[in-house]
């Protein structure tokens, strides 16, 4: 499945998004007929199911399954079945017309051609049974039941079972997962093999489906050994943020719909979102957002539209404050009004507005109410954000019957014990609100209607190993993977034009580090808790995101780029510092692959690189030229960084690591990527996840480059490339022709170096004081093409009425601005190449804001008769370095004064 190395890349790579573009079709029912559909289904749901409850452990995952009438067996008795359990009478044990009839709870069917021993084992009998009931149906009530119980045993042992009919039966399966089990004498749930992480199940009188809900945002998640390499290892949600690329972001959704797809599932249990906060975060490699609403909004609305072409349904999470795993199933995140409508909400109502089917609550409380329980969080979701999806709980995230509040559907749907409840159980269900179900229903309804599941769902488990095992990686994937993780990798510095290689100037390098041949971990499809779970690797984040397949370390990929340009490799595959010099004595070059990685449920004990990799790279920049790779889930420190030639960054690159290293290094890929987040000087650069059981977010707005305090080391929005861009003087005009456009701010960019490459205008706005906001966001940005040596593009800036507004807490709403504006344009929160200066309702020049853009040498200030306003114009900052303070967007105490 590889691609050429060289010649036949760039064709190649076209061929395959053009196929990509050319996918994706599919076009979901609008709300309002799925709601019509969903209402006309549920008027429907009066027939009575049959709930079984009082097994003991070795069958406890029947317990409280509501079983649907299946009709009458060969022998005239009516049957029950559902999520491959079936209840049945045998007339006469074995064939033996002697024995007394008997009642089975088996997972096997009854063999529909037999008049007795209907369940085919040949003795009687081992299956759970009664010689209670008649031939009309099993008895209801409590009776005592013959089974297994003991975990090792097969001794049966009788056990009062409990049946009777549900009238609500068929609303309450839709609200509530199955498929997992707590095994006896187990320590932790296991998943049922052939069984999805979240499931329902369906309901064939109906023609409603299963609901085969799948791990992770970043692909199939290999949870069972038979399935590992059939799929394809993507690179993480935040490498793709890292990519500043909707369109790569979209080609990437719609190809995971397809994998998801061939695999029989109809769910991606993704995307991920938040905004980070904590930079320890152990899951912050899922989350796409990286540090910023704007980029994350983006980037979700182009997820969610990729994935959902397909018929595949998106669900998004995790709702809402879960920016650290430390304590996460018991702390709270405790945050003010506006911090959350101007930071944390917005990639969340991207996702609401793209037509997102589902969403995840957290683990986490807010504002000391668990989020799955939390009605006001809820209310803005469903009532502010105009959610018309379903909730779901993230697995054993819910603390109470929660449904009257706004939780929709309970995952997995098994409790153990007191501390770990079933709360939508059927019992429970019955004591709720009913008005409250079947609006929780009708949401699950709307989504199965609206994603037209019932003509495209190709199993219900049990009964999926075969789509399990289909093989649903392609050229197409395997080339989009890694187009994808060459886009993610961020040019952080590059001295004196060390990059890209070549054979001319380079005759050896050296590969150098543990990391550069690390293997990618397995756990093995090993229940959570029988293997290490929450470990990641250098390509794929730990716990149910992780990824486990056929992986192109960076060895292996530069080493055969390199080879095939006719330069010769040493390699140093370990961290030892004298193998390490040595080898770097020997080359040209010396490439130090360092990396660390971080899982879900634990955050990182700290910022720095595996295995002692900075003093590595000390001793090694001492003895050659050197560049280093890093691999990372997201912030690491940096404390050489000023002694080494050359630093990228890839944030979990997946299966296609190697190919993409190597195609940026070898100048195949001109670096496009951009920081999604900001690399601190150190660790004291940043928040720490809160130990306590309260975690205020004191700091308020203040977090990555809209700090005050926080130094760092390479700001966000920050990556070089292997030209130089200039920028032309920010121009403004009105904008009628357009859709809710205030102001149209126009610009252009200039290839002035000697290789075609693109990069990513970015533009910050600093909004009048009213606003109180603590520095200029990240309002809007474009990447451009690839632009040729010598060539302009033009950029067009259309602002909102949402890109001027404020959430203003009295008002309890989002107030658009009025007085004096800042437009700040350049490659990255740092690199502020142009700004512009205009007013809405008048000046306030009274109350201008202080000036900002450190490190900008001089400023031309103009007056312009085009549009609104005037324009201001700052000299073109230095080319090529990298920012060793924080964010310029603060105000630092440059007046503007035009």
């Amino acid at each position: 499945l590889r691609m050429p190395p060289r010649a036949t890349l760039r064709a190649s790579l076209a061929a395959v998004a053009a196929a990509v573009a050319a996918a994706g079709n599919f076009e979901p029912l609008p709300w309002e007929d799925a709601y019509e559909q969903a209402e006309a289904t549920l008027a429907r749901m009066d027939v009575p199911l049959l709930l079984v409850s009082g097994l003991c452990d070795r069958q406890s995952f029947a317990n409280n399954l509501l079983f649907q009438d299946y009709g009458k067996t060969a022998s005239g008795s009516p049957y029950y079945g559902v999520a491959g359990y079936y209840i049945y009478r045998d007339p006469s044990c074995d064939g033996k017309t002697h024995t007394s009839p008997r009642w089975i709870l088996s997972e096997t069917e009854p063999k529909s051609h037999r008049h007795s021993d209907l369940d085919d084992d040949g003795e009687c009998s081992r299956e759970a049974h009664t010689t209670g009931g008649d031939a009309d149906g099993p008895p209801m009530g409590k009776h005592k039941w013959q089974m297994q119980c003991g975990a090792d045993s097969d001794e049966l042992s009788g056990h009062d079972v409990t049946l009777r009919m549900v009238p609500q039966g068929e609303k309450y399966s839709l609200l509530r997962g199955v498929g997992w089990w707590y095994p006896p004498n187990g320590d932790w749930w296991d998943l049922r093999k052939w069984w999805y992480i979240g499931n329902t199940v369906a309901i064939p009188r109906l023609d409603i489906p299963s609901l085969n809900m799948q791990d992770a945002a970043g692909g199939f998640r290999t949870n069972f050994p038979e399935i590992g390499g059939t799929c394809t290892v993507w690179p993480s949600l935040l490498a793709m943020g890292a990519t500043w690329d909707a369109s790569v972001v979209r080609q990437f959704g719609e190809a995971l719909g397809r994998e998801f797809k061939g695999k029989g599932a109809n769910a991606i249990l993704g995307p991920s979102v938040n905004v980070h906060r904590v930079a320890r975060n152990g899951r912050n490699f899922e989350y796409m957002s990286g540090e910023d609403p704007v980029l994350g909004s983006r980037l979700a609305e182009a997820y969610v539209q990729g994935v959902q072409s397909e018929g595949v349904f998106a669900v998004v999470k995790h709702w809402v404050f879960n920016e650290q795993e430390l304590n996460r199933g018991s702390e709270s995140s405790n945050v003010d009004e506006k911090t959350k409508w101007e930071i944390y909400y917005p990639p969340f109502k991207a996702s609401v507005d793209a037509g997102v089917s589902a969403v995840m609550c957290s683990y986490n409380k807010v504002d000391g109410v668990y989020s799955c329980s939390n009605d006001h969080e809820f209310k803005v979701l469903k009532e502010r954000m105009g959610f018309k999806g379903f909730v779901q709980s993230d697995w054993w995230a819910t603390h109470a019957m929660s449904i009257e509040q706004g939780l929709d559907q309970e995952m997995p749907g098994i409790g153990s014990g007191d501390s770990h409840r079933e709360y939508f159980a059927p019992d429970e269900l019955e004591g709720a609100d009913q008005k409250a179900v079947d609006e929780a229903a009708k949401r699950v309804l709307a989504v199965i209607h609206r994603m037209k599941l019932s003509g495209s769902t190709k199993c219900s488990p049990p009964h999926c190993k075969e789509w399990f095992l289909k093989h649903v990686s392609t050229k197409a994937h395997v080339s989009l993977a890694r187009e994808a993780a060459a886009k993610s990798v961020v040019l952080l510095q590059n001295k004196n034009e060390v990059l890209p290689l070549s054979h001319k100037d380079v005759k050896k390098i050296a590969i150098i580090g543990s990391a550069a041949d690390a293997p990618s971990y397995d756990p093995n499809g090993q229940g959570q808790n029988h293997g290490d779970w929450a470990t990641g690797d250098y390509y794929s984040g730990g716990g149910s995101g992780h990824l486990s397949g056929d992986v192109v370390t960076a060895m292996q990929g530069i080493k055969d780029q390199a080879h095939s340009l006719g330069i010769e490799v040493v390699t140093s595959l370990s961290n030892n510092v004298e193998a390490g010099v040595h080898a770097a004595k020997q080359s040209d070059v010396a490439i130090i692959v360092a990396g660390t990685t971080s899982g879900e449920s634990r955050d990182r004990v700290d910022l720095n690189l595996d295995d002692h990799a900075d003093e590595l790279i000390e001793a090694v920049q001492r003895a050659a030229t050197t560049i280093v790779l890093v691999q990372a889930p997201g912030a690491v420190v940096m404390p050489w960084r000023d002694s080494v030639d050359g630093i990228l960054i890839m944030f979990l690159g997946g299966q296609e690591t190697g190919t993409a290293w190597a195609d940026v290094l070898f100048g195949d890929h001109a670096p496009t990527g951009r920081l999604p987040i900001m690399l601190p000087a150190t660790e004291a650069d940043s928040i720490p996840p809160g130990a306590a059981g309260s975690v205020p977010y004191s700091e308020g707005m203040e977090t990555s480059y809209r700090s005050k305090s926080f130094k760092a080391a390479f700001p966000f929005g920050h990556g070089l490339t292997y030209t130089t861009f200039e920028h032309s003087p920010l121009v403004n005009e009105t904008c009628a022709d357009a859709q809710d456009c205030q102001l149209r701010i126009r610009t252009s960019v200039k290839n002035i170096g000697h290789v075609a490459a693109s990069t990513v205008v970015q533009l910050y706005l600093e909004l009048p004081v009213v606003a109180g906001l603590p520095a200029p966001f990240l309002k809007s940005f474009k990447k451009t093409s690839s632009i040729q040596p010598g060539s302009t593009e033009h950029i067009v800036f259309d602002l909102s009425s949402s890109d001027i507004s404020y959430y203003d807490v009295g008002a309890g709403d989002y107030v658009k601005a009025t007085g004096t504006f800042h437009a700040h344009v350049g490659e990255s929160s740092a690199d502020i190449r142009n700004s512009l200066r205009f007013c809405i309702g008048g000046c306030d020049t009274a109350n201008q804001p202080p000036g900002i853009l450190i490190g900008v040498v001089a400023a031309v200030i103009a007056l312009s008769a085009v549009g609104v306003g005037g324009f201001l114009v700052f000299r073109k900052s230095k080319e090529g370095s990298s920012a060793d303070d924080a964010s310029p967007l603060v105000n630092k105490g440059l007046q503007h004064d035009a």
